[in-house]
C-alpha cells in the first residue's frame, strides 16, 4: 500500500476497491461524481498508483481545453513512439498504433466537467472498443449536477455505457477521524474542546474538504478584517468627484466655442428665412421713408432740417418701438395714437427745397447725401410661383457682379434679380429640393464656389427679375 493509500478514510478505501474492480473487469465509462472537496482527485490519484501490471494515463483538465490538447496529454503517456497526429480522434489514432499499445491500458481524466463534449464521446467510444491481445479502461470525474446534465444530451439507448459512482458523505466517526489525523501531523496542539469539535463537525455536510477548513480556522483563527471607516471613504469619493467636476468644468470653458458650427437643417433654415421676412416687414417702412428722404428727385431735393434730426430719429425710434410691442401681444390704443401723432410731426419736421445739385454747394451736398440718379435699363420679369433656385451671389455694384458672371460658364441657367439696393445672382429653376441640393453640389466642385443657397421662388415674391442683364450704370 502506498503512502496516498495509507491516509485514506475506510469510507474511501472501500470506493477505491470497488474502482479497481471495474477497471479490471468493467466494460464501461467509469465517471467518480461528487461536490468540489469530496475528494475525487485524491481517489483518482491512489487508484493510478494502485493499478498494479496497467499502463495508467492521468490527465487533469484545464478550463477552456481544446480536444488535440487533451489527446496528446494522453497518447504520449500510453505510447513509447510518440509519432501520431492529435487532430485524429484517439479511437482511430489508437486502432492505428495497437501494436504499440501495452496489454493494459487506463485513462484518467480528471475535472472532465471542463472536456469538449467531442472528447467525451471519444471516450466513450474507446471504452467499447475491443483489441486484439489490448484492453482500455477509462475513469473520469465530474460533479454530480454536470453528469445529470450530459445524460439528458445522450440517448436513453446510451446511458448504461456509463456508470456513475458517487462519493457517499464521510460519517461523523470518519469526520473526528480525519481532524484528529490532520491535528497530529500538524504538530501544533490548539486548545479546543472535544465536544466543540464535534458539535461543529456534525453540522458539516461530510466533505473531506469542509474538515480541512475546520482544522485551519482551529490552528489559525479568523482573519482580522480591516476596518473601514465609512465617513471616510464617502470623503474621499465625494473629494474626488468634485475635482473631476471641477477639471471637466475648466476643460469646456477654455474650450473654443467659435470653432464650432452648427449643422444647418431644413427646419433652422426655414425659420431663419421666416424670422428675416418678418424682420423686413416691421422695418419697411421706416427705412422706406429714411431712403426718400436721401433721394434726390430729378426736378429738386429733399433736404432734412438738421436741428430737427435728432426729433425726427427719435420719433422713427418710438415707431420702431410701436412695431415690438404689436408683435408682443403688448399694443395698447394710446401707442396708436402715439403713432399718428409722431407721423404728423416727422411730416412737419420736413422740409422740401426746390433746388437742383448744381445749385448747392459742394460740402452742403455731401452733407446732404445728394445722388443723382440715373434711369435704369432693365426691365422686371414675373418668377415662378413654385420650385426652388440657388443663390449665388448678393452684390451692391455692377462690378462685382460682372466678376462673378465671368466666372460662371453658362448664363442660360442665371438670373438676376434686383432686390432694393442690391443685385442677387439666381441659378436655375428646379421641382425638387434634391435636384437643387445636387446640382449645388456640383456648382461647388466644378466652379470652386461657396456651397449656393437653396432657396423657394415663394420666398422670393419681392425679388424683380431681370429680362437682360443691366448696364454698367453707378449706384
Amino acid at each position: 500500500m502506498t503512502f496516498q493509500a495509507s491516509i485514506l478514510l475506510p469510507s474511501q478505501e472501500s470506493l477505491l476497491h470497488r474502482l479497481q474492480h471495474v477497471v479490471l473487469y468493467g466494460q464501461q465509462l467509469t465517471v467518480l461524481t461528487g461536490d468540489e472537496g469530496a475528494g475525487k482527485t485524491t481517489i483518482v490519484t491512489a487508484l493510478v498508483d494502485e493499478l498494479e501490471g496497467v499502463s495508467s494515463a492521468l490527465v487533469t483538465c484545464p478550463q477552456h481545453a481544446e480536444s488535440a490538447e487533451i489527446r496528446r496529454k494522453i497518447l504520449v503517456q500510453l505510447l513509447s513512439d510518440p509519432l501520431f497526429d492529435d487532430e485524429v480522434t484517439l479511437p482511430e489514432t489508437l486502432v492505428e498504433l495497437s501494436d504499440s499499445l501495452p496489454t493494459s491500458s487506463h485513462i484518467v481524466i480528471d475535472d472532465a466537467h471542463y472536456l469538449p463534449l467531442e472528447v467525451w464521446a471519444e471516450c466513450i467510444i474507446l471504452s467499447q472498443m475491443l483489441l486484439t491481445g489490448k484492453s482500455i479502461s477509462l475513469t473520469l470525474t465530474a460533479p454530480s449536477s454536470f453528469l445529470s446534465e450530459l445524460l439528458t444530451q445522450l440517448p436513453e439507448s446510451q446511458h448504461q455505457l456509463l456508470l456513475p459512482m458517487a462519493i457517499e458523505p464521510l460519517p461523523d466517526v470518519e469526520r473526528e477521524a480525519l481532524y484528529y489525523s490532520l491535528l497530529h501531523r500538524s504538530e501544533q496542539t490548539p486548545f479546543t474542546p472535544r465536544d466543540i469539535v464535534r458539535d461543529q463537525l456534525q453540522q458539516q455536510q461530510g466533505l473531506p474538504s469542509e474538515v480541512v477548513t475546520l482544522l485551519y480556522l482551529a490552528l489559525h483563527g479568523k482573519p482580522e478584517k480591516v476596518k473601514s471607516s465609512p465617513w471616510l471613504l464617502f470623503s474621499i469619493v465625494t473629494i474626488t468627484l468634485f475635482f473631476i467636476a471641477l477639471v471637466g468644468y475648466f476643460i469646456i470653458a477654455d474650450d473654443d466655442s467659435s470653432h464650432f458650427t452648427p449643422e444647418q437643417t431644413v427646419s433652422s433654415v426655414r425659420a431663419s428665412q421666416d424670422n428675416y421676412a418678418y424682420g423686413e416687414a416691421l422695418l419697411f417702412p421706416y427705412f422706406s421713408q429714411r431712403q426718400q428722404w436721401a433721394i434726390i428727385e430729378p426736378v429738386g431735393v429733399e433736404a432734412i432740417d438738421i436741428d430737427n434730426k435728432s426729433e425726427v430719429d427719435g420719433n422713427a425710434d418710438l415707431a420702431l418701438n410701436d412695431a415690438a410691442n404689436k408683435q408682443q401681444g403688448l399694443d395698447k390704443p394710446s401707442n396708436k395714437n402715439a403713432s399718428v401723432i409722431n407721423e404728423e410731426n416727422r411730416a412737419d419736421n420736413v422740409e422740401v427745397f426746390a433746388v437742383t445739385a448744381s445749385e448747392l454747394p459742394t460740402e452742403k451736398a455731401s452733407q446732404l447725401g445728394v445722388v443723382e440718379d440715373k434711369p435704369s435699363t432693365s426691365v422686371s420679369v414675373e418668377h415662378p410661383s413654385s420650385g426652388y433656385t440657388l443663390q449665388l451671389a448678393s452684390v451692391k455694384k455692377l462690378e462685382s457682379l460682372d466678376e462673378i458672371i465671368d466666372k460662371l460658364e453658362s448664363t442660360k441657367e442665371m438670373q438676376v434679380a434686383r432686390y432694393k439696393q442690391r443685385w442677387v445672382i439666381l441659378y436655375g429653376q428646379y421641382e425638387s429640393q434634391e435636384q437643387a441640393r445636387n446640382e449645388a453640389k456640383r456648382l461647388q466642385q466644378e466652379m470652386g464656389l461657396q456651397l449656393p443657397w437653396l432657396r423657394m421662388w415663394a420666398d422670393l415674391s419681392q425679388y424683380q427679375l431681370q429680362q437682360e442683364l443691366p448696364n454698367r450704370e453707378i449706384q
